[in-house]
């Protein structure tokens, strides 16, 4: 015990005439002081947990900034390739599908002409042999060339399908509905004008035509509309 406290104890028995009396004070001193040592001990595990909860905080937050920003990287990635595709399969699906074809007049062509164009073709060597055969040249072409023409385009669509569902996680719901309803008219328009040619139905063939202006244009717009808007607002961010 310091000096001073010894002396001020000494002295306070003295006078005081009494251990009760000492015992009250001495309680008063020490537990005020022990009530005080208490509290900073509180006050500076309260400081502690605030600091250790700021910086929990401050983790989650940068962490799921970081995901957000990394979301949106992705994303910004997805919508360019996305469309590319679907602009793509929409155009080969219209050209197929259109009412209006063109088709070189090989009933007019020599047979050097005859070799020359099918040069610039992917048709098999049977398949060139059946057209320079057949009496309607024209008509034989169209036949065989349809089925090349609608397997490069369903391998358009079937590029865009994948597509959507491999990378459909970063696109936002209503966009990817819409990316699938697209590729399902697509399909269907394919459908139509398969099945027209088929069993030579030309209102068929139509239905594929009316299905791709009527439905597949409004969405295909409302699709590029879209992504221009969060391509745009990406890049602000």
């Amino acid at each position: 015990m310091p000096e001073w406290l010894s002396k001020f104890f000494g002295e306070l028995v003295l006078y005081s005439g009494g251990s009760a009396v000492v015992a009250y004070l001495l309680f008063q001193f020490l537990g005020k002081t022990w009530i005080e040592n208490k509290f900073s001990q509180r006050l500076e595990q309260l400081k502690h947990q605030q600091a250790l909860e700021v910086q929990r905080l401050r983790v989650e937050i940068d962490s799921m900034l970081s995901g957000a920003i990394k979301l949106q990287e992705h994303e910004f990635e997805v919508l360019p390739s996305a469309w590319k595709l679907l602009d793509d399969a929409h155009g080969l699906v219209g050209w197929l599908v259109s009412p209006l074809q063109t088709r070189p007049d090989l009933d007019r062509m020599d047979s050097q002409e005859l070799v020359e164009f099918f040069a610039t073709t992917e048709l098999a060597d049977s398949q060139k042999q059946r057209i320079a055969g057949a009496r309607e040249k024209g008509k034989e072409y169209a036949d065989i060339i349809f089925w090349h023409n609608l397997n490069k385009v369903r391998r358009s669509v079937a590029q865009l399908r994948d597509y959507v569902a491999a990378k459909g996680i970063f696109l936002p719901p209503e966009l990817k509905e819409k990316f699938t309803r697209a590729v399902d008219l697509l399909w269907s328009a394919l459908s139509d004008k398969q099945v027209g040619v088929e069993v030579s139905d030309y209102k068929m063939q139509r239905e594929g035509w009316d299905k791709l202006k009527n439905q597949v244009e409004p969405l295909y717009k409302s699709i590029e509309a879209e992504i221009q808007a969060r391509l745009q607002s990406h890049a602000k961010r």
